[in-house]
C-alpha cells in the first residue's frame, strides 16, 4: 500500500526556489517568487555541471545534462510528494475512496499545481514525460503490462497528470492537452477531475492543518552516505536541498501527531516508500540513477507515442 513501485523509473517532483514557495495559498508571479525560482534554478544548473563528472554521462551534451537534471530532480520531488501522501493517510488516519496510489498521484499533482509557477508546471510536464518514457522502455525490453498492479498503467498516469493540469486551467494548458492528443471531450471533463481531487484533499486535511498556536512537529531530514556509484547523487540532492523544502512545507502546514522523517539513501533496489514503522519516507539513490539512465537511453531524442503526438513543452523561465 505504501510502496511506490517503480518500473525502472518514477514520476516527478517540484522544482521550487525556496521553502515558502510551497506554502498555501499559491503565490502570484511576484518578484519574490521569481527570485526564488531563479535561486532554485541556479541549484539545478549546478547539479547539471556535477552530472558532467559522471563517467556514464560524459557523452551527454551540456544542454542535455541540463535537461536531464530537470528531469531527474523534478521526478524525485514528485515521488517525494507521492510517498508523503501515503504518510498523511497513515498518520492522520485519512479515509481513501478508491485506490490509494491514485489518491497519492492526485495529491502530488494538485500540490504542485497550487504552487502556480512556471517552474512547478514544468515539473509536472517532466513527470508525465517520465511515464511515457517508462512505457517506451518497457516495450523495448519486452515487458508486459501488469494489469493487476495497485498502480494504474504508466500512460494512464501520464494522461491523468495532463488532465488535472487542464482541469485546473484549460486555457493555460490547452496546448499541452492538444499536443498529447487528449480528446476534446476529455479535456472538457477534466475540470471535474481537478475539482474533485483538490476539494477532497482539502476536505480531509482541513482538520489537520496547523494553526498559529500549535508548535511545529519535528521533521528530520537525512541524506545517508551515497558511497561509490551514488556519492554523486548524494552531493547533488544535498546541494539542491529538496528534502528541506518539503520538510519545511509539511512542518508549517500540518499538525503531525508524531515526528516524521524524510530520507535519501542507498537501498539496494530502485524504489521509494513510506515506512509506517519508522514514520518516514525513503527515496533511494538508485531511483535517481535510474531516472538519469532512462533519460540518457530514451529521453534525449524522444518523441511521443503515435497516439500522443506530444512534444515536451519548456516551461522554464530563461
Amino acid at each position: 500500500m505504501t510502496c511506490f513501485r517503480f518500473r525502472h523509473v518514477l514520476p516527478a517532483l517540484v522544482l521550487l526556489g525556496a521553502t515558502s514557495v510551497l506554502a498555501q495559498p499559491a503565490p502570484s508571479a511576484s518578484g519574490q517568487s521569481q527570485a526564488e525560482s531563479q535561486q532554485f534554478k541556479a541549484r539545478v544548473d549546478e547539479a547539471a555541471r556535477a552530472l558532467g563528472s559522471e563517467p556514464r554521462l560524459k557523452k551527454v551534451s551540456e544542454q542535455k545534462r541540463q535537461q536531464m537534471s530537470e528531469f531527474v530532480i523534478g521526478n524525485m520531488l514528485f515521488t517525494l510528494l507521492h510517498e508523503s501522501a501515503h504518510g498523511l493517510v497513515n498518520q492522520m488516519e485519512l479515509p481513501v475512496l478508491g485506490r490509494e496510489e491514485d489518491a497519492a498521484d492526485a495529491f502530488a499533482t494538485v500540490t504542485i499545481l497550487k504552487v502556480g509557477t512556471a517552474v512547478s508546471h514544468g515539473v509536472l510536464v517532466e513527470a508525465a514525460k517520465a511515464w511515457f518514457l517508462t512505457t517506451k522502455r518497457a516495450r523495448a525490453q519486452g515487458e508486459k503490462e501488469d494489469f493487476y498492479d495497485a498502480h494504474g498503467l504508466d500512460e494512464q498516469r501520464a494522461y491523468q497528470i495532463v488532465c488535472l493540469m487542464v482541469g485546473s486551467d484549460k486555457k493555460q494548458f490547452k496546448d499541452l492537452a492538444d499536443q498529447t492528443n487528449l480528446p476534446e471531450d476529455r479535456q472538457d471533463s477534466c475540470w471535474n477531475d481537478y475539482a474533485n481531487a483538490s476539494w477532497s484533499w482539502d476536505k480531509v486535511l482541513q482538520p489537520h492543518r496547523r494553526t498559529s498556536e500549535q508548535s511545529k512537529q519535528q521533521i528530520e531530514v537525512t541524506y545517508a552516505p551515497g558511497k561509490g556509484d551514488f556519492d554523486l547523487y548524494e552531493r547533488v540532492f544535498r546541494s539542491v536541498g529538496m528534502l528541506e523544502i518539503v520538510a519545511s512545507h509539511f512542518a508549517d502546514n500540518y499538525a503531525w501527531p508524531h515526528p516524521i522523517g524524510l530520507e535519501m539513501a542507498a537501498c539496494g533496489e530502485i524504489n521509494a516508500q513510506w515506512q509506517p514503522p519508522n514514520r518516514k519516507v525513503v527515496l533511494c539513490y538508485e531511483l535517481a540513477q535510474d531516472f538519469a539512465q532512462l533519460y540518457r537511453d530514451y529521453g534525449q531524442d524522444w518523441e511521443a507515442p503515435p497516439q500522443s503526438k506530444w512534444r515536451l513543452l519548456r516551461w522554464w523561465k530563461r
